[in-house]
């Protein structure tokens, strides 16, 4: 599968520096259009597929974030920016056709140029090998360990955000709903309201409910519903394909991509 085809909507999109840039909502020709975290659609910007290093569960390129999306998706606020420029540039080049007619006036005919004589080649010696690149090191995975991801509470959710751990991590909801269902049990909204409450106190945290199967996107669903209940900003939640099994089959998984 090619890169293009591999990158789908709300998968979470990071710089070379491990910063989140926003999250992808389509792929348009050669360009990703990215819906940055709490913008609306007017201000989505987008990134050349030339600048993707890798694509996994996520989109990481090869420049930090605060470099990505230097084009406007919609072109023409680009295109009303640099008018200025432009016509700044067409005024400098006019002066600059001006005056060299002018000076090509005044001077008159030039005398003949005498040749000069051929500077003898250096012998050529031995060059020095190119220094190599530093590798760069490889952004975060969000691929669950071989036991699987720690199941989503408060405390597991507290305790990694509390953490130097970057992002993304994920995180299991295996618990929060009967087999079948896609109505949390008691338990699961307990669990779900305190990891709205730790959401409330970590301002910056950004999740995705990453899905798998029309039971996950109903469970994802719910879980947002819940979530916004509980007071946690829509901007702050997004919800898209897992690009990884969910495990035990429950459809749904909470994915950290910023802390």
């Amino acid at each position: 599968m090619s890169e293009r085809a591999a990158i789908i909507p709300d998968m979470p999109i990071f710089g070379s520096d491990g910063a989140l840039v926003g999250t992808v909502h389509r792929v348009s020709g050669v360009r990703i259009i990215v819906n940055h975290i709490g913008a609306s659609e007017a201000d989505q910007h987008a990134i050349p597929l030339a600048r993707v290093a890798e694509v996994t569960d996520r989109v990481t390129l090869d420049c930090p974030a605060a470099e990505a999306g230097p084009e406007r998706a919609g072109g023409a606020d680009a295109r009303r920016s640099y008018a200025p420029f432009v016509w700044l540039g067409v005024g400098v080049l006019g002066v600059a056709l001006v005056y060299s007619a002018t000076s090509l006036i005044l001077r008159g005919p030039a005398a003949p140029k005498v040749p000069a004589t051929p500077t003898p080649l250096a012998t050529p010696g031995k060059t020095a090998p190119a220094a190599r690149a530093p590798s760069r090191t490889p952004a975060p995975d969000a691929t669950p360990s071989p036991s699987g991801p720690v199941e989503a509470n408060p405390a597991s959710l507290g305790a990694y955000l509390r953490s130097d751990a970057p992002p993304a991590q994920r995180f299991a909801l295996d618990t929060a709903f009967a087999a079948g269902s896609a109505t949390p049990n008691t338990a699961g909204l307990a669990s779900i309201r305190g990891i709205a409450g730790v959401m409330t106190t970590h301002l910056n945290t950004q999740i995705k409910l990453a899905v798998s199967g029309g039971l996950g996107l109903r469970r994802a669903a719910a879980i947002k519903r819940a979530l916004l209940g509980y007071g946690v900003a829509d901007y702050r939640i997004a919800t898209g394909a897992s690009r990884v099994p969910v495990k035990g089959g429950s459809g749904v998984e909470l994915v950290v991509l910023a802390k």
